[in-house]
């Protein structure tokens, strides 16, 4: 992976702005939960500025819950020549719009920059927009890096841009095969905002990139070309001895799409974990991942070194009880894979927390769904999301769903899990959403709660759950869920 290195440090742009823009401002959902995430994509583009001759900062408007006033004061104040904006989720795309508006207001000759997924997968729809300058498609370091080093957008690839009222596409940039070589996430630039996953602090650290799977309505594959790029053991390693000097980070959470796509590798990671822990040279970190059930019953041995390492609870995609609608989606797996893979976590004192997609079965009645959710209280996960299909820009699944005329907005500010937009050959939106509820009225969302602390308990100890102050934010985190929860059923 080769890094160009300026000759010259008389950079047209020197003052450079990176936002994550604030869902919270839309309406109260989902997104609203006491889950804030760094922005590590933006941690990471800042990591390919910070050797050039420029200022860098991160603006993340989210977890401060700035207003739009509050954001145009920070703008005002910093005066960036350049503002890139992540969007991180599809209903934020007309935030960011509106960021972007803030910013030509304040300085007309400052250029906005928009990068994620949704931009890469609607350039020309993003860029139709007038305030929106550039849009850079797919990974966004090296090709942000080489649009501040050259000053202008033509001939970098991997950017779509507007020219004389045209929009110009460059040819696509090629991944970074060597994820070994990717640097590491530019963290001082946050450092001194409080990360927090209900009442957990935690660093987010990402492993790998795509994943060797092609799930209908997953754009990881898409985004990512099909591959799957690795980093080295000992280079994950490095990373997390050097979030280790932040003693007051007790938890990471592997954000990789899917973490255990080489179960090898993972054992390997974990024996490496247990090896650094017991040397002291990095702290007792606990660890959550995003996993695949097929790896659990192929590596069962994984999982013993996973609990050993630390981690202690995992995210999973069931999706479907149905087999032929995991067949037909192409999730890989089976049902009765998911039954062993919860078995096998469980006796490892794991805690599990499931996803189903109310949906995604496009010819079940309301019986059917019913009778599915009724199921899924019989099995022994620890927690249980239902979520409404949401057929994602650039998805498989809304290709398909379009083409059989079943998609019902294309605004995306209404495509959150909770909304449903989309209807069934059975099913209206309505009754879609009237079946969430029916899931929310059936589950606690910690479903199986004497068991789910015991496993707490094995894995972190009685300090851990009888902590005073854990107890209170513990506290203080599942009353805010359930005012959400009461307040957009109540306005439902």
């Amino acid at each position: 992976m080769k890094i160009e290195i300026p000759n010259r440090q008389n950079l047209k742009w020197k003052k450079i702005l990176l936002i994550k823009p604030n869902s919270r401002v839309i309406t109260t959902n989902i997104y609203h939960l006491p889950f804030d995430a760094p922005p590590l994509n933006l941690t990471y583009i800042a990591s390919y500025l910070v050797d050039l001759n420029v200022e860098v900062e991160i603006l993340d408007a989210k977890v401060k819950n700035l207003s739009y006033k509050q954001i145009r004061r920070k703008i005002e104040k910093y005066k960036p020549d350049i503002v890139g904006i992540t969007v991180f989720l599809s209903l934020t795309i007309n935030i960011c719009y509106d960021i972007a508006k803030i910013v030509k207001t304040i300085n007309p000759h400052c250029i906005n920059v928009f990068g994620g997924r949704h931009p890469t997968a609607l350039p020309d729809e993003t860029l139709n927009v007038e305030d929106v300058d550039i849009v850079v498609r797919g990974e966004g370091e090296l090709t942000f890096r080489e649009l501040i080093i050259k000053g202008s957008p033509e001939n970098i690839k991997g950017v779509s841009y507007k020219s004389n009222g045209k929009i110009i596409h460059n040819p696509d940039r090629e991944l970074i095969k060597d994820f070994d070589k990717i640097r590491y996430p530019a963290r001082y630039l946050t450092k001194n905002i409080k990360y927090r996953m209900y009442f957990m602090r935690f660093e987010t650290v990402q492993t790998s990139r795509g994943c060797p799977h092609s799930c209908k309505f997953c754009y990881t594959p898409i985004f990512n070309k099909g591959l799957w790029r690795s980093r080295s053991i000992e280079n994950i390693i490095t990373e997390l001895k050097l979030i280790s000097y932040d003693r007051k980070i007790t938890d990471i959470f592997f954000v990789d799409d899917n973490l255990t796509a080489d179960t090898k590798r993972i054992e390997s990671l974990c024996e490496r974990i247990i090896e650094t822990k017991k040397k002291k040279e990095m702290n007792d970190f606990k660890f959550i991942g995003q996993i695949r059930v097929d790896s659990v019953t192929k590596s069962p041995q994984m999982v013993e070194k996973m609990a050993k390492a630390g981690f202690f609870a995992v995210f999973i995609g069931i999706e479907s009880t149905n087999e032929e609608i995991l067949k037909d989606i192409r999730k890989g797996f089976t049902f009765k894979t998911v039954l062993k893979a919860v078995k096998i976590l469980h006796e490892n004192n794991i805690i599990i927390i499931g996803n189903i997609i109310i949906g995604i079965d496009l010819n079940a009645t309301e019986k059917d769904l019913k009778k599915e959710i009724d199921f899924m209280k019989k099995i022994d996960v620890d927690g249980l999301n239902f979520t409404i299909l949401l057929p994602l820009p650039g998805t498989l699944i809304l290709k398909e769903l379009e083409e059989k005329n079943l998609v019902m907005t294309k605004d995306w500010s209404k495509y959150t899990y909770l909304n449903p937009v989309i209807k069934t050959y059975q099913l209206s939106p309505k009754k879609l959403q009237e079946l969430l509820f029916y899931s929310f009225k059936k589950y606690i969302y910690l479903k199986n709660g004497i068991r789910s602390l015991s496993r707490l308990i094995k894995t972190r100890g009685l300090l851990y759950i009888f902590n005073p102050i854990r107890n209170f934010s513990a506290f203080y985190s599942i009353l805010k869920v359930n005012i959400i929860l009461r307040k957009f059923l109540k306005r439902n």
